[in-house]
């Protein structure tokens, strides 16, 4: 984890991405499950957030409501000067095209297109692509996450580890102003993982890139420049860099906050079910389960 500027301006201005009072649910009546409750979210233009909590916690969630893939309940989603929640589908898809890129855990590569093609893929579905220009961005992408030997193989022809290289030159070929990863080395050995996630840092360090991860992984979650911690909808804990940016004892620093922040969320969820006086009955176990499948 690096120590690097982070204030209400950001690094060179207003932030990337600010998200307030957000909240999500789903379900209805005595199923309904509040997703995130009132989450705050501030991302200063330049910087790699990290997002932990425990399983439910809405992680996923609020990567999903970042990005414009889910439509918040309530609260506000602000992308540079646009407000996300105001927008249409159409504006919303051209807003994730050009100005969002997607790393997933499963790479999402499509099979019948070679590397350098699926890096052109979202400057094709923006009506360009196959001009010289283009074919030069996503030479260069490629290149940059060291595969410009390699584009001309299709994703049955890379590992693991070489194909989500693929989906993050994809991520990066069109310069986003926001980079959403989810899980990005759950799939990968943990070498190949620290190889995909020092990109990701230096998409940060040496272009300004600005990236929110959602993991699980303390070690993963040490590339940041801070973590931020949920719990039941909410942003509990923040843990910003060390001053000398040693990822070993900064990702041991990650795993035992995890571990105090597990132990007080099962803390809650057992007093929770505890017997009661007059008044609600307590959710059922059948209930509690539903509820952390559908926030994550």
């Amino acid at each position: 984890m690096r120590n690097r500027p982070d204030n209400d301006g950001g690094h060179d201005g207003a932030p990337a991405l600010v998200m307030t009072g957000v909240t999500r649910c789903y379900g209805r009546r005595r199923q309904r499950v509040r997703a995130l409750d009132g989450a705050d979210v501030a991302l200063p233009r330049g910087s790699f957030t990290a997002v932990m909590g425990p399983s439910g916690s809405g992680k996923s969630t609020l990567l999903q409501c970042a990005a414009g893939l889910d439509r918040p309940g309530g609260g506000s989603v602000r992308l540079g000067g646009d407000e996300l929640t105001r927008m249409g589908g159409r504006a919303l898809t051209r807003l994730r095209r050009e100005r969002i890129g997607f790393v997933f855990q499963s790479f999402n590569l499509l099979p019948a297109l070679t590397a350098e093609q699926n890096v052109r893929l979202p400057l094709r579905l923006a009506g360009g692509g196959a001009g010289r220009a283009d074919r030069a961005r996503a030479a260069d992408a490629l290149l940059r996450v060291g595969l410009g030997d390699r584009a001309g193989s299709r994703p049955a022809e890379l590992s693991g580890g070489q194909q989500q290289r693929v989906a993050l030159a994809r991520a990066l070929v069109t310069q986003p102003e926001l980079i959403c990863a989810d899980e990005p080395t759950g799939a990968l050995d943990p070498a190949t993982a620290e190889t995909v996630l020092a990109l990701l840092r230096r998409s940060v360090d040496t272009s300004g890139a600005t990236v929110l991860m959602v993991t699980h992984d303390p070690v993963a979650a040490s590339y940041s420049d801070r973590v931020l911690f949920l719990a039941e909808g909410r942003v509990v804990e923040e843990l910003a860099g060390t001053a000398d940016g040693g990822r070993g004892a900064t990702a041991a620093h990650i795993a035992g906050r995890m571990r105090a922040l597990a132990g007080r969320t099962a803390a809650g969820a057992a007093e929770s079910t505890a017997p009661h006086g007059p008044g609600p009955t307590p959710p059922s176990a059948a209930a509690r389960s539903h509820a952390r499948k559908a926030t994550v």
